[in-house]
């Protein structure tokens, strides 16, 4: 969460009787009842946005956890780091980054295995200028299975470092759901296998732009001059249908 916008939205639907859980990523541009949804939390609250990704994706929402980002950086350094693997260089000219020594140079990681603190795996799960579309979204879900793998990892004698966690949830974690809860899906969840899917251009969305969609016009169709307005994405044929059929087969994989 930044500013009470939720940029990363991602669904964890768990299924202990196979004992799986699928993760599946809600692009922040999705234009709903005319709103991206990222502005509903800051605009109406938690219990909205659970009924609006309900409406989206005929999932029932029982609970929610809202992370600060600077929060999950912290976690991250408590965790002692993670690995994260990307399949390709990440590079974005226009994210400004200060090295230890204080040197500033712009976003840069080559492909390959990286171990990262907190605000390296923030920069990691938050540039998007000069990547492929909604690759961001994959890379966001790769650190949370990283972040999963270090948590689970940790045994319940490490007391000192469990302090410190349960700390940073006191301090930044918004959530409905309880310690007691908490402490039994960690329990649950030490073999639980993590499946993804990410709702995008490849498969159920196509992107547009405000002003072109209330107009009923295409790119094509305007002069250079018209003002386009906010880039959003819709689904196919603006049928919402598509997006619960999509969710519907990722979860029976």
């Amino acid at each position: 969460m930044n500013q009470r916008n939720t940029d990363t939205l991602i669904i964890a639907n768990l299924d202990l009787n196979f004992n799986k859980a699928t993760l599946i990523s809600i692009p922040r541009d999705l234009f709903y009842k005319r709103a991206k949804i990222n502005s509903i939390f800051r605009r109406f609250g938690p219990k909205v946005l659970e009924n609006t990704i309900s409406e989206i994706t005929g999932l029932r929402i029982d609970k929610y956890v809202m992370v600060d980002m600077y929060a999950f950086a912290e976690l991250v350094n408590v965790l002692g780091g993670i690995d994260v693997e990307l399949t390709e260089p990440l590079v974005d000219p226009t994210y400004r980054v200060r090295d230890d020594n204080g040197k500033w140079s712009t976003l840069y990681y080559p492909a390959g295995v990286h171990h990262v603190n907190g605000v390296q795996a923030l920069r990691i799960a938050r540039a998007r200028h000069y990547t492929p579309a909604f690759s961001r979204d994959m890379r966001q879900q790769q650190i949370l299975r990283a972040v999963k793998d270090k948590l689970l990892s940790i045994g319940l004698s490490d007391i000192n470092r469990l302090g410190r966690i349960i700390k940073l949830g006191f301090k930044y974690v918004e959530t409905d759901i309880s310690w007691l809860e908490a402490f039994s899906l960690y329990r649950s969840c030490q073999d639980i296998t993590l499946h993804h899917a990410v709702l995008n251009t490849d498969n159920v969305l196509y992107a547009t732009y405000t002003n072109l969609l209330a107009t009923g016009l295409s790119e094509d169709e305007v002069a250079e001059d018209f003002d386009k307005g906010a880039w959003i994405v819709m689904p196919l044929d603006n049928d919402w249908k598509v997006i619960k059929k999509f969710i519907e087969e990722k979860l029976a994989e």
